[in-house]
């Protein structure tokens, strides 16, 4: 239980009790409840624009979830897309590419991945019919967190301070294994659930793996390995690759 609330405390602003944090706790040993917390937010979402379909436009209502979701989240992942944009894809040296992303600041380079993100999420999910919007807000949310930890673990930290530092390091194949089989678990509940939706679901989940492994690949050639800002950034490219694995699942079949 801990551990859950390790990872749900860090990914969200959700309170909870000072008690779980008697004893000092990792926050990589929070990575196997990742994908259960992005499961915990995508049900919030999902319900919430299922309901709030009946109420608002599809535009609208999609705008207001990302409203929530940026307060419930902190926005700590499209910091970390702006970060990781300004740094590691400007094509700046390693060490300059660091003080960038430390910086807080955000450029041009950093606005303009931000917002291509977002409006390509807000575009795919106006385009998709209003049945498949709860799928595809849980979806999003559950990739995105269950990818930063399957594919986190598979680079070595770039530097040897911060959170994203202490997260990649701290990260073992019991972390990863755990991972796996929660993410597995959940997905299996829902299929059994709703088993009409598991090709839209395994489409969204194998296009967001490839999306976030292929950002990471790349960032990792150039950095010598992730940050915790780039560990955002797989977060928020997965959500996309996500939905863009929907639309294409929808468009082709």
């Amino acid at each position: 239980m801990r551990k859950f609330v390790v990872a749900l405390t860090f990914l969200t602003i959700i309170p909870v009790g000072s008690r779980f944090f008697q004893k000092p706790i990792q926050l990589s040993d929070g990575a196997p409840s990742f994908p259960l917390v992005g499961a915990l937010l995508g049900f919030i979402f999902g319900g919430l624009v299922l309901v709030g379909g009946h109420i608002l436009p599809q535009g609208p209502l999609v705008a207001l979830a990302f409203m929530v979701s940026f307060i419930i989240t902190r926005g700590l992942h499209i910091d970390g897309l702006a970060d990781t944009a300004d740094g590691a894809v400007g094509g700046m040296k390693r060490e300059k590419a660091f003080s960038i992303m430390r910086s807080g600041d955000v450029g041009p380079v950093g606005m303009f991945a931000v917002i291509v993100v977002y409006l390509f999420k807000y575009a795919s999910l106006v385009g998709l019919q209003a049945s498949l919007l709860p799928l595809a807000f849980f979806g999003m949310f559950f990739a995105g967190r269950w990818n930063m930890v399957l594919v986190g673990s598979a680079f070595s930290s770039a530097r040897g301070d911060g959170l994203g530092s202490q997260f990649i390091g701290g990260l073992t194949v019991k972390h990863l294994l755990s991972a796996l089989l929660n993410g597995l678990v959940v997905l299996g509940l829902l299929s059994w659930w709703r088993p009409e939706l598991l090709p839209v679901l395994a489409s969204g989940m194998v296009v967001a793996l490839f999306s976030g492994w292929l950002l990471a690949y790349f960032v990792a050639r150039h950095l010598g390995g992730l940050t915790g800002d780039v560990l955002g950034a797989i977060n928020e490219v997965s959500e996309a690759g996500f939905l863009l694995g929907i639309l294409l699942c929808v468009g082709l079949f």
